[in-house]
């Protein structure tokens, strides 16, 4: 199965954070979400931030990197989002996963998830930091 990985990225006080979510029922997650079949990966990654944020982005999302999941086999496609002036935090209620409200947060790139993350994230985290920093210079 392919999932695309919407990320959204900003710098504060000279420190590089990542959009991030409370789940009600299922933890501290990033946005991310299946490829439907025939769906282009640049859109699925627009879909799934749109769907589980609310964030509309402006220009199509970026390819950064793609990597296969040791936790559950996937390929996974991480995408960077443009977007501008959003706030500290929000909540979201998604257009899927049962309406589900999410309480949305930054993350900083500096500090590794902890144990209120699913491994699945951790493992993308990994992944994700180097692409990160290379992304934000």
């Amino acid at each position: 199965m392919e999932k695309a990985w919407p990320i959204v990225l900003r710098e504060k006080d000279g420190a590089i954070e990542v959009l991030a979510f409370q789940h009600p029922q299922a933890g501290k997650q990033f946005v991310k979400g299946t490829i439907e079949l025939d769906e282009d990966p640049v859109a699925a990654a627009a879909r799934e931030l749109r769907e589980e944020s609310g964030i509309i982005v402006r220009d199509p999302p970026r390819l950064i990197g793609e990597h296969i999941s040791t936790v559950t086999g996937d390929r996974w496609m991480f995408f960077i989002c443009e977007t501008a002036g959003l706030p500290e935090q929000w909540t979201h209620k998604t257009e899927d996963d049962f309406g589900h409200e999410f309480s949305f947060f930054w993350h900083p790139i500096d500090r590794a998830p902890d144990q209120e993350w699913h491994p699945m994230f951790h493992e993308a985290f990994e992944f994700l930091v180097p692409l990160c920093r290379f992304t934000r210079q």
